[in-house]
């Protein structure tokens, strides 16, 4: 497969009708944040990602690009336990914090883009940008060991309603993904540019649930991308 990623660019830098020195190269820090069932588990980080490309006509550009970024932080707001229990003679429902469980996801991914021009000037230029490629995942959920317990007469008398012994968790894999959205290129000087670019990003991947610990299966990694970084043309 990354062979023929590089078959792909190699085929269209030289069958480009355009002039052969449009090339550029970059690099840019990116903001990943979690969107849709994702952002239920784990808070935004930053990435970094390096990139390669030609414009290949008045109206088109190529690039290939890689990427990484670990999202770390675990969204604690989200990360409760509920348990019903029997408090004299009702039912309730009962609310309990999980600060001792960690998780992380880490992603590399080598992509593709095309960037169609929609506006320029001496100062600017603006694309709509489509992105595919493949992303190799892992995530990571620790184990989880506790005792609840509920106060079942009101009277400070606690009494054990459950018993928490969930076993860590590890998934990886590879997935496609698609990424959309716009880039903007403020013209510094020659050779440099400054390139600023918002996206939506969608890994095709699945996060296995953990009923045990209130956490929900996740159908597709879903993110908003936010980058800034500095382009090289030559």
């Amino acid at each position: 497969m990354k062979n023929l990623f590089t078959i792909l660019f190699v085929l269209i830098f030289i069958s480009s009708p355009y002039p052969q020195n449009n090339f550029f190269v970059g690099a840019s820090a990116n903001y990943n944040i979690p969107i849709g069932m994702l952002s239920n588990r784990l808070e935004a980080a930053p990435g970094l990602l390096i990139y390669f490309g030609k414009q290949t006509s008045k109206d088109w550009t190529w690039i290939g690009k890689f990427e990484y970024f670990k999202l770390t932080d675990v969204n604690k707001t989200q990360m409760k336990k509920y348990v019903k229990s029997d408090v004299l003679g009702q039912i309730r429902t009962f609310e309990f914090n999980l600060p001792k469980l960690k998780m992380d996801l880490t992603v590399a991914g080598v992509t593709a883009e095309a960037k169609y021009n929609v506006f320029n000037s001496d100062v600017a230029d603006a694309y709509l940008n489509l992105g595919f490629g493949f992303y190799y995942w892992e995530h990571f959920r620790s184990d989880y060991k506790d005792s609840l317990f509920v106060d079942s007469t009101g009277r400070g008398t606690l009494v054990l309603v459950e018993v928490l012994n969930v076993p860590s968790l590890r998934q990886k894999d590879w997935s496609g993904g698609v990424n959309f959205g716009f880039d903007f290129i403020f013209n510094l000087f020659e050779p440099l540019s400054l390139n600023v670019s918002a996206n939506y990003k969608l890994i095709i991947a699945e996060l296995w649930p953990t009923l045990a610990l209130n956490l929900e299966n996740v159908s597709g990694l879903q993110f908003l991308d936010v980058r800034a970084g500095i382009r090289f043309n030559f």
